[in-house]
C-alpha cells in the first residue's frame, strides 16, 4: 500500500508540474505559494472534520518534527521548486527533483536507520537512470537563458528539502499519527510562515492576491487539490507505510507520468529514447514493490 500511494502521490505531481508552471508563469512562484497553501489547508480541515480522533497519538516532540518538515519541505523546498519550474519549465525541473529520493536514502540511514536492500538499492537506481533518460531527451523549452544556471541551483536546493522533509516528516508520524493529521499540521505550518514571510517583507500589500486569482484562479485550485490536499497526503502515507527511500524514488517518477500529459497538452510524440527510458523507470519501481525492506 505504501508504494502504491507513492505512485499515486507521483501522479498527482504530474497534473500538479503543468498546472503550477502555467500559474507560476501568470502570477509567480511566491503569489502560487500564497493561494494553493490555505486553498488546501481548507480542504484538509474538512477531511479531518470527518475523521475519528485523527492527533490521537501527536505529542510535542511529534508535532516539533512535522512543524520542521512543514518549513523545509514545504516552503523552502517548494519555493526553490516553483522558481525552478518558472524558468525551466516542467520537465527539467521535475528531472532536478529526481535527486530527492538520494537525498531521502541518505537522511534515512542515520535519523531512521532505514538500510536500503540491495534490491531497493537497485531498483532506485534503475528508476532515477530511466527518468533521467526521458527527461534528458531533449532540453525544455523554457531552459534558455540567463535563468537557466540560476533555476539549476534552485531546483538542486529544492530537491534537498524535499528529501530532508520527507524523512522529518516520518519522524513525526512515529508510525502512529494519522497522514491526514500529519498533513494538516504541515500545510497549516507552511500556509502561516509563507504568509508570515511575505508580510515581514513587506510583499504582502502589494502582491494583488485579487488580481492573481483573476488571472490564474483555475490553475491555483487544481493544483491545491492534486497538490498540497491529494499529492502530500497521499506521500505521507507513503511514506509511513514504506521505507522513505523507496517511497521518494517512486514519487520521482513524475517526469515518465508527465509523458501522455505532455503529448496532449504540447502534441510531443515520445520518441524510442523516451519508450526505453519509461521501460527501465517502471522497472525500477517494479523492483521497489518487491523489495521487502522494513518501513
Amino acid at each position: 500500500m505504501g508504494e502504491l500511494a507513492a505512485l499515486g502521490t507521483a501522479a498527482c505531481w504530474a497534473v500538479t508540474s503543468i498546472v503550477f508552471a502555467a500559474g507560476a508563469r501568470r502570477v509567480g512562484a511566491l503569489r502560487v505559494n500564497l493561494l494553493r497553501l490555505p486553498m488546501a489547508f481548507l480542504l484538509l480541515s474538512g477531511a479531518v472534520a470527518l475523521t475519528a480522533e485523527p492527533f490521537a497519538h501527536l505529542s510535542a516532540t511529534r508535532a516539533a518534527y512535522l512543524t520542521a518538515s512543514a518549513v523545509v519541505g514545504l516552503v523552502a523546498g517548494d519555493l526553490a521548486f516553483f522558481e525552478a519550474l518558472r524558468c525551466l519549465g516542467p520537465r527539467l525541473a521535475s528531472l532536478l527533483m529526481s535527486l530527492a529520493p538520494l537525498v531521502a536514502f541518505a537522511a534515512g540511514v542515520p535519523m531512521l536507520g532505514e538500510i536500503p536492500t540491495v534490491r531497493a538499492g537497485f531498483g532506485a537506481a534503475l528508476a532515477l537512470a530511466g527518468v533521467a533518460w526521458v527527461v534528458f531527451e531533449r532540453p525544455a523549452t523554457a531552459a534558455a537563458g540567463e535563468g537557466c544556471g540560476r533555476g539549476v541551483a534552485l531546483g538542486v536546493v529544492g530537491a534537498a528539502c524535499q528529501g530532508v522533509g520527507l524523512v522529518l516528516a516520518k519522524l513525526g508520524m512515529g508510525g502512529e499519527v494519522d497522514p491526514l493529521a500529519a498533513t494538516w499540521i504541515r500545510i497549516g505550518v507552511a500556509s502561516a510562515v509563507i504568509w508570515a514571510l511575505a508580510a515581514v517583507t513587506g510583499r504582502l500589500a502589494a502582491i494583488g492576491l485579487g488580481a492573481a486569482w483573476r488571472r490564474a484562479g483555475g490553475y491555483l485550485a487544481a493544483g491545491a487539490f492534486f497538490g498540497p490536499f491529494l499529492g502530500v497526503w497521499l506521500s505521507l502515507v507513503a511514506t509511513r507505510l514504506t521505507a522513505v527511500g523507496v517511497a521518494a524514488t517512486i514519487m520521482a517518477t513524475t517526469p515518465v507520468l508527465l509523458i501522455p500529459v505532455v503529448a496532449v497538452t504540447e502534441r510531443y510524440r515520445p520518441s524510442p529514447r523516451a519508450i526505453l527510458g519509461t521501460v527501465a523507470a517502471v522497472a525500477g519501481v517494479a523492483l521497489l514493490f518487491t523489495h521487502h525492506g522494513a518501513p
